[in-house]
């Protein structure tokens, strides 16, 4: 771990602009989508910390195949900034670009994961539900 204000600080802020523009984008496909239907909900919806007290259970209910069909791109895109963090603080510290055994094995294994998981959604219907889409 790090423990330097100035990676934080910069870490922060990138990742706040980076999900600032992915809520953007989402807003304008959801608002083009529904309209003012979303308006309505969106102006009753805090964006970022959530109210408990208007939580309002789903009416579905949680499906571990929908997370595994949608989210297996964002499971490995968490590995690789893992993994590029491991290698930046192991040059910085050691001044070379050290792979250890461990990050090896955590990577071909997520992308085994990954590589299995697209597979499956694309050319198979493993992981379609017939009450999602």
């Amino acid at each position: 771990t790090t423990l330097n204000i100035f990676f934080i600080v910069i870490m922060f802020l990138l990742f706040w602009i980076y999900y600032e523009r992915i809520m953007f984008a989402e807003e304008s496909f959801l608002y083009n989508k529904f309209g003012k239907v979303y308006l309505d909900w969106s102006n009753h919806t805090p964006a970022i910390i959530p109210s408990f007290s208007n939580f309002k259970p789903s009416k579905v209910s949680f499906s571990l195949i929908s997370v595994l069909r949608r989210e297996y791109a964002s499971f490995f895109s968490c590995v690789i900034g893992f993994i590029y963090v491991d290698l930046l603080r192991n040059y910085i510290i050691k001044e070379m670009f050290i792979i250890n055994r461990f990050t090896c094995f955590i990577f071909i294994v997520s992308s085994i994961i990954t590589i299995l998981l697209r597979t499956l959604k694309h050319y198979t219907s493993l992981l379609n539900e017939d009450d999602r889409s």
